[in-house]
């Protein structure tokens, strides 16, 4: 991923010789923004000043005080150097950077939040971050970077000093065995372990732990099922330590149809039917599989997947009316939602997106309630209950039941009406081994492992808890690509 491609730039810039060893046929990026930190160069020339002494204390207070303040430290120190090493590059070959932010509405939750980040957009108009693997694949040959995809690291070696001094890794072309020798550090950029069913039983919270048993359960398998935990492993058996269990999970709200195989292909491609906007984001009425209204659906986007993982089958309806159009140019941003703020033509992706989930079978329409709760599955007089319940608050203006603003609050009345099945899914764990400010794996003892280092999602020490989605957007892939960086950089230095 992002730590590993950026693992090996900071090496090569150090002059050291870099092979990258990748069991996949290819580099994984995705994801859409990273945030730059507190002095990336488009902030700057636009005058953009965050505090991020306070972005700090916000993120380990929601997380408890369990993540290490000095990584988050760490990363502020750094993120703007090495976002901006990415605008270069990404400029260099024509991809456009922009500057996104949010709009909140003042009646939100938490609406003092999410702060800008960087985007990036391909020369034919496709949003997202992994448009940047071509171009920094390309500069990381130039710099004589060598690549072995299709072959899995296996075993970490050591040498008579007790230093990491290689990898033992297997092709997966031919099955034959290859030994890399490190003589200034291995770094570990492997990903999570989301597609191991058994390391998510032993670290994973218990319902993560359920969605890795459904086959569809965890969205990253259906794309590159290779992220199994090699990298926590091999740490492991050299006397690695690791964040205390359970681990923090980053979920994901998805349509779900009949062809969940075709997940991605449907909904989650930028150059797709909705261009990744997906309408059970929006903060309409949602209900369970009883029928039942079980949240404020106007939380933000980590905080009301805490409560959809709580349904049954962690499954949910959005429901709306006909006035759709008029409801979603009220809402504020967030992930995946369609919103005038992050398409200027809402009205036909939504109403694309929806001729996309009614074939597929992930929305139902209906003109009336009493067709559409069978059509949806849901007990029918409960399901009128909670309309009508709902209608009433909307009427009042004071959701005396969750405490949905206002503004949110519109009555469903006007057919036809419509339903759009989502659930809840894992998209990746954010846990890892515990490394010290220079990136180093330390031991049980608190003792770096000489020679191993850790960046990206096989690390830890950064996220506790929960993915934090509402204080600091992008920060997942910010945190990747810097402290690959400086992972790769240190381990060319010895340090």
């Amino acid at each position: 991923g992002i730590s590993g491609l950026m693992a090996a730039l900071g090496a090569a810039e150090r002059g050291a010789r870099v092979r990258v060893v990748e069991r996949h046929s290819r580099y994984n990026l995705r994801g859409s923004q990273i945030n730059p930190g507190p002095k990336g160069k488009l902030f700057l020339e636009a005058g953009i000043k965050i505090d991020y002494e306070e972005v700090i204390r916000e993120e380990l207070e929601l997380a408890g005080y369990k993540p290490d303040p000095r990584l988050w430290r760490l990363w502020v120190e750094n993120s703007s150097m090495v976002a901006d090493k990415l605008l270069s590059i990404a400029e260099s070959h024509g991809i456009r950077v922009r500057i996104f932010k949010w709009n909140t509405n003042p009646q939100d939750p938490y609406n003092k939040w999410p702060k800008p980040a960087y985007n990036f957009v391909s020369n034919n108009g496709v949003p997202g971050f992994s448009v940047l693997g071509p171009a920094l694949e390309d500069e990381l040959r130039k710099m004589g970077v060598e690549f072995h995809y299709r072959t899995r690291a296996l075993r970490l070696m050591r040498d008579s000093e007790g230093r990491i001094s290689g990898v033992i890794a297997r092709r997966e072309e031919d099955g034959s065995y290859v030994r890399f020798r490190a003589r200034r550090g291995v770094v570990l950029c492997t990903g999570d372990y989301s597609s191991n069913v058994e390391l998510m039983r032993l670290w994973a919270p218990p319902e993560a732990a359920r969605m890795a048993e459904d086959p569809y359960g965890v969205i990253y398998r259906l794309i590159t099922p290779t992220n199994t935990g090699d990298g926590h492993l091999m740490a492991l058996w050299e006397g690695a330590d690791m964040d205390e269990a359970p681990h923090a999970p980053m979920y994901l709200m998805v349509p779900e149809g009949k062809n969940p195989q075709r997940l991605f292909e449907l909904y989650m491609k930028p150059e797709g039917p909705g261009r990744t906007l997906q309408l059970q984001v929006n903060p309409f009425l949602f209900v369970n599989e009883n029928g039942e209204r079980f949240a404020n659906e106007a939380l933000p986007y980590s905080w009301l997947l805490n409560k959809i993982v709580q349904q049954p089958n962690f499954h949910y309806w959005a429901v709306f009316d006909s006035r759709w159009e008029e409801e979603i140019s009220k809402h504020s941003d967030g992930p995946n939602r369609l919103t005038p703020n992050v398409v200027d033509n809402y009205r036909e992706v939504g109403k694309r997106f929806l001729e996309v989930a009614i074939e597929d079978g992930a929305a139902v329409s209906a003109d009336s309630l009493e067709e559409l709760a069978s059509k949806m599955g849901v007990p029918r007089d409960r399901f009128l209950r909670t309309v009508r319940r709902y209608n009433e608050l909307a009427a009042r203006g004071v959701d005396e039941d969750f405490g949905k603003p206002s503004v949110y609050l519109t009555p469903i009345r006007d057919p036809p009406f419509y339903a759009v099945r989502g659930r809840a899914v894992l998209l990746v764990m954010v846990s890892g081994l515990k490394v010290d400010t220079r990136l180093r794996v330390l031991d049980r003892s608190g003792n770096p492992i000489p020679g191993l280092y850790a960046a990206g999602n096989v690390s830890g020490g950064f996220f506790a808890l929960y993915y934090s989605v509402p204080t600091l957007p992008g920060v997942s892939l910010s945190r990747a690509a810097t402290f690959g960086y400086l992972a790769g950089r240190n381990a060319a230095e010895g340090s």
